[in-house]
Protein backbone atom coordinates (compact mmCIF):
# COMPACT_ATOMS: atom_id res chain seq x y z
CA UNK A 1 0.00 0.00 0.00
CA UNK A 2 1.23 3.67 -0.97
CA UNK A 3 0.76 6.44 0.62
CA UNK A 4 0.92 9.58 -1.20
CA UNK A 5 0.83 11.87 1.73
CA UNK A 6 -0.58 13.19 5.11
CA UNK A 7 0.05 16.46 6.17
CA UNK A 8 -1.22 18.85 8.93
CA UNK A 9 -1.66 22.25 8.80
CA UNK A 10 -1.44 24.56 11.94
CA UNK A 11 -3.23 27.43 12.85
CA UNK A 12 -4.07 29.82 10.32
CA UNK A 13 -6.48 32.39 8.89
CA UNK A 14 -7.16 31.12 5.13
CA UNK A 15 -9.03 27.75 4.06
CA UNK A 16 -8.04 26.40 0.75
CA UNK A 17 -9.58 23.09 -0.23
CA UNK A 18 -7.08 21.60 -2.56
CA UNK A 19 -8.26 19.86 -5.83
CA UNK A 20 -7.35 16.47 -7.76
CA UNK A 21 -6.94 15.60 -11.03
CA UNK A 22 -9.79 12.95 -10.28
CA UNK A 23 -12.17 14.25 -8.96
CA UNK A 24 -13.31 18.03 -7.00
CA UNK A 25 -14.14 17.81 -3.30
CA UNK A 26 -17.20 20.24 -3.39
CA UNK A 27 -19.11 21.60 -0.13
CA UNK A 28 -22.81 19.79 -1.61
CA UNK A 29 -25.06 22.64 -2.45
CA UNK A 30 -28.96 21.90 -3.24
CA UNK A 31 -30.73 22.05 -6.40
CA UNK A 32 -33.49 23.23 -5.03
CA UNK A 33 -35.14 25.24 -2.26
CA UNK A 34 -38.40 23.56 -1.97
CA UNK A 35 -39.52 21.44 1.03
CA UNK A 36 -38.74 18.18 1.52
CA UNK A 37 -41.62 15.30 0.88
CA UNK A 38 -42.49 13.47 3.71
CA UNK A 39 -40.10 10.69 5.63
CA UNK A 40 -40.89 7.61 4.40
CA UNK A 41 -39.89 3.72 5.88
CA UNK A 42 -38.53 1.53 3.44
CA UNK A 43 -35.70 -1.44 3.34
CA UNK A 44 -35.16 -1.43 -0.73
CA UNK A 45 -31.66 -0.61 -1.52
CA UNK A 46 -31.28 1.09 -5.38
CA UNK A 47 -28.84 -0.68 -7.74
CA UNK A 48 -25.26 1.13 -7.57
CA UNK A 49 -25.86 2.52 -4.47
CA UNK A 50 -23.06 3.06 -1.87
CA UNK A 51 -23.32 3.47 2.24
CA UNK A 52 -21.66 6.26 3.96
CA UNK A 53 -21.37 4.92 7.78
CA UNK A 54 -20.80 6.61 11.11
CA UNK A 55 -20.22 4.34 14.51
CA UNK A 56 -19.45 5.11 17.59
CA UNK A 57 -20.85 8.22 17.96
CA UNK A 58 -22.23 10.45 21.00
CA UNK A 59 -24.96 13.23 19.95
CA UNK A 60 -25.25 16.08 22.73
CA UNK A 61 -28.57 17.16 23.96
CA UNK A 62 -29.67 20.25 22.02
CA UNK A 63 -31.40 22.25 24.83
CA UNK A 64 -27.72 23.03 26.66
CA UNK A 65 -26.14 23.99 23.44
CA UNK A 66 -25.08 21.09 21.38
CA UNK A 67 -25.73 20.21 17.63
CA UNK A 68 -26.06 17.61 15.16
CA UNK A 69 -24.15 16.05 13.12
CA UNK A 70 -24.67 16.77 9.56
CA UNK A 71 -23.67 14.45 6.97
CA UNK A 72 -24.14 15.86 3.13
CA UNK A 73 -23.68 13.82 0.34
CA UNK A 74 -24.12 14.07 -3.57
CA UNK A 75 -26.71 11.73 -4.12
CA UNK A 76 -28.63 11.26 -8.33
CA UNK A 77 -31.49 9.55 -6.11
CA UNK A 78 -34.82 11.89 -4.88
CA UNK A 79 -34.22 10.01 -1.64
CA UNK A 80 -31.88 8.42 1.06
CA UNK A 81 -32.10 5.68 3.01
CA UNK A 82 -31.51 6.30 7.05
CA UNK A 83 -30.99 2.81 8.63
CA UNK A 84 -29.97 2.79 12.35
CA UNK A 85 -28.54 0.14 14.35
CA UNK A 86 -28.33 -0.62 18.53
CA UNK A 87 -29.85 1.97 20.79
CA UNK A 88 -29.12 4.44 23.44
CA UNK A 89 -31.32 7.13 23.00
CA UNK A 90 -33.44 8.86 21.28
CA UNK A 91 -32.41 10.35 17.91
CA UNK A 92 -34.02 12.61 15.09
CA UNK A 93 -32.84 12.48 11.62
CA UNK A 94 -34.04 15.66 8.93
CA UNK A 95 -33.35 16.17 5.72
CA UNK A 96 -30.83 19.48 5.04
CA UNK A 97 -29.96 21.50 2.60
CA UNK A 98 -26.34 22.16 3.55
CA UNK A 99 -23.48 22.81 5.85
CA UNK A 100 -25.40 25.76 7.42
CA UNK A 101 -28.98 25.82 5.97
CA UNK A 102 -31.90 25.34 8.70
CA UNK A 103 -33.02 21.69 9.46
CA UNK A 104 -36.88 21.03 7.58
CA UNK A 105 -38.59 20.28 10.63
CA UNK A 106 -41.63 19.20 9.27
CA UNK A 107 -39.84 15.88 7.44
CA UNK A 108 -38.09 15.05 10.19
CA UNK A 109 -38.37 11.75 11.85
CA UNK A 110 -37.61 9.76 15.16
CA UNK A 111 -34.99 7.42 14.21
CA UNK A 112 -35.35 4.70 16.82
CA UNK A 113 -33.12 1.34 17.47
CA UNK A 114 -33.03 -0.94 14.52
CA UNK A 115 -35.25 1.36 12.25
CA UNK A 116 -34.54 2.36 8.60
CA UNK A 117 -36.48 5.62 7.12
CA UNK A 118 -36.02 7.48 3.80
CA UNK A 119 -35.68 11.37 3.74
CA UNK A 120 -35.98 13.64 0.85
CA UNK A 121 -31.99 13.91 -0.64
CA UNK A 122 -32.19 17.87 -0.78
CA UNK A 123 -28.12 17.84 0.29
CA UNK A 124 -27.79 15.34 3.63
CA UNK A 125 -29.27 14.85 6.65
CA UNK A 126 -28.42 16.42 10.17
CA UNK A 127 -28.78 13.38 13.12
CA UNK A 128 -29.62 15.05 16.29
CA UNK A 129 -30.67 13.93 20.03
CA UNK A 130 -34.68 14.38 20.76
CA UNK A 131 -34.23 14.68 24.51
CA UNK A 132 -30.91 13.46 26.51
CA UNK A 133 -27.80 13.01 24.66
CA UNK A 134 -27.81 9.81 22.78
CA UNK A 135 -25.38 7.02 22.15
CA UNK A 136 -25.08 5.55 18.86
CA UNK A 137 -23.75 2.53 17.61
CA UNK A 138 -24.03 3.03 13.99
CA UNK A 139 -26.01 5.30 11.51
CA UNK A 140 -25.68 4.29 7.84
CA UNK A 141 -27.14 6.24 4.68
CA UNK A 142 -27.29 4.69 1.81
CA UNK A 143 -27.62 6.26 -2.22
CA UNK A 144 -26.53 5.90 -5.40
CA UNK A 145 -24.08 8.69 -5.95
CA UNK A 146 -23.58 11.18 -8.49
CA UNK A 147 -19.72 11.45 -6.98
CA UNK A 148 -18.52 10.14 -3.51
CA UNK A 149 -17.64 13.44 -2.26
CA UNK A 150 -19.32 14.15 1.42
CA UNK A 151 -18.92 17.05 3.81
CA UNK A 152 -19.15 15.88 7.86
CA UNK A 153 -19.90 18.77 10.05
CA UNK A 154 -19.57 17.41 13.73
CA UNK A 155 -21.56 18.39 16.73
CA UNK A 156 -21.04 21.17 19.05
CA UNK A 157 -20.95 19.59 22.35
CA UNK A 158 -21.02 21.59 25.65
CA UNK A 159 -18.67 21.17 28.47
CA UNK A 160 -18.89 17.61 30.18
CA UNK A 161 -20.49 15.45 27.07
CA UNK A 162 -17.72 12.60 26.73
CA UNK A 163 -16.28 12.63 30.11
CA UNK A 164 -13.03 11.09 30.52
CA UNK A 165 -11.64 9.74 27.11
CA UNK A 166 -13.55 12.59 24.86
CA UNK A 167 -15.24 12.35 22.22
CA UNK A 168 -14.90 10.49 18.91
CA UNK A 169 -16.18 8.76 16.14
CA UNK A 170 -15.40 6.38 13.01
CA UNK A 171 -16.59 7.46 9.32
CA UNK A 172 -16.32 5.19 6.27
CA UNK A 173 -18.12 4.68 2.15
CA UNK A 174 -18.75 1.48 1.28
CA UNK A 175 -17.87 -0.54 -1.06
CA UNK A 176 -14.22 0.81 -0.56
CA UNK A 177 -12.16 0.63 -4.05
CA UNK A 178 -8.33 1.60 -5.05
CA UNK A 179 -7.84 5.31 -5.13
CA UNK A 180 -6.97 8.54 -3.68
CA UNK A 181 -8.38 10.06 -0.36
CA UNK A 182 -8.65 13.30 0.08
CA UNK A 183 -9.78 15.48 2.65
CA UNK A 184 -9.95 19.29 3.43
CA UNK A 185 -11.23 20.58 7.14
CA UNK A 186 -11.55 23.35 9.38
CA UNK A 187 -11.87 23.32 12.92
CA UNK A 188 -13.67 25.99 14.97
CA UNK A 189 -11.48 25.58 18.20
CA UNK A 190 -10.57 23.24 20.26
CA UNK A 191 -7.80 20.68 18.86
CA UNK A 192 -9.44 17.88 16.87
CA UNK A 193 -7.25 14.62 15.72
CA UNK A 194 -8.28 12.77 12.62
CA UNK A 195 -6.91 9.31 12.10
CA UNK A 196 -7.04 7.56 9.05
CA UNK A 197 -6.82 3.85 8.06
CA UNK A 198 -6.69 1.71 5.55
CA UNK A 199 -9.05 -1.35 5.81
CA UNK A 200 -8.91 -4.90 4.32
CA UNK A 201 -12.59 -5.61 2.91
CA UNK A 202 -14.33 -8.77 3.78
CA UNK A 203 -12.13 -11.31 2.87
CA UNK A 204 -9.15 -9.22 2.28
CA UNK A 205 -5.75 -10.60 3.17
CA UNK A 206 -4.12 -7.17 4.12
CA UNK A 207 -3.66 -6.22 7.43
CA UNK A 208 -4.67 -3.15 8.76
CA UNK A 209 -2.35 0.18 8.88
CA UNK A 210 -2.20 3.99 9.93
CA UNK A 211 -2.03 5.73 6.49
CA UNK A 212 -1.92 9.61 8.13
CA UNK A 213 -2.71 11.23 11.23
CA UNK A 214 -3.43 15.20 11.55
CA UNK A 215 -4.31 16.90 14.73
CA UNK A 216 -4.90 21.30 14.96
CA UNK A 217 -7.14 24.02 15.54
CA UNK A 218 -7.55 25.27 12.32
CA UNK A 219 -6.54 23.84 8.92
CA UNK A 220 -6.49 20.13 8.61
CA UNK A 221 -5.75 18.12 5.11
CA UNK A 222 -4.79 15.00 4.34
CA UNK A 223 -3.37 13.04 0.88
CA UNK A 224 -3.40 9.40 0.98
CA UNK A 225 -3.82 6.54 -1.62
CA UNK A 226 -5.52 3.30 -0.91
CA UNK A 227 -4.64 -0.24 -2.77
CA UNK A 228 -7.74 -2.45 -4.41
CA UNK A 229 -8.71 -4.83 -1.80
CA UNK A 230 -9.10 -1.85 1.54
CA UNK A 231 -11.66 0.52 2.67
CA UNK A 232 -10.99 3.97 4.14
CA UNK A 233 -11.94 4.10 7.60
CA UNK A 234 -11.46 8.22 9.26
CA UNK A 235 -11.80 8.69 13.09
CA UNK A 236 -12.73 11.85 14.69
CA UNK A 237 -11.67 12.64 17.88
CA UNK A 238 -11.82 15.12 20.33
CA UNK A 239 -10.36 15.08 24.07
CA UNK A 240 -10.61 16.21 27.21
CA UNK A 241 -14.13 17.69 28.81
CA UNK A 242 -14.56 20.89 27.78
CA UNK A 243 -16.74 22.16 25.39
CA UNK A 244 -15.95 20.91 21.85
CA UNK A 245 -16.58 23.00 18.78
CA UNK A 246 -17.59 21.61 15.06
CA UNK A 247 -15.23 20.31 12.40
CA UNK A 248 -16.15 21.10 8.64
CA UNK A 249 -14.58 18.45 6.30
CA UNK A 250 -14.79 17.59 2.41
CA UNK A 251 -13.84 14.79 1.58
CA UNK A 252 -13.13 12.47 -1.77
CA UNK A 253 -13.36 8.97 -0.74
CA UNK A 254 -12.12 6.54 -3.43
Amino acid sequence: MAVLGACATGDGSDFRPASTTSSTVTTVAPTTTSAAAPTTSSTTVPAGAVTFRVSGLTLPETATGGTGLRLLVRSSTPRLQVRRRGGGGAVTVCPVAGPTAPVDRESCAELGAGATVDVASIGGVELRASGPRAAVEEVAVTYVPADRSTTIVTPARPAGTCPGAGCEATFSMTPGRAGPFVLDGRAAGGRARLVLTAVPVAGGSASSRTLATVEGAALLSIRASLDAGSEARLLHQEGGDGPVAPVTAEILWP
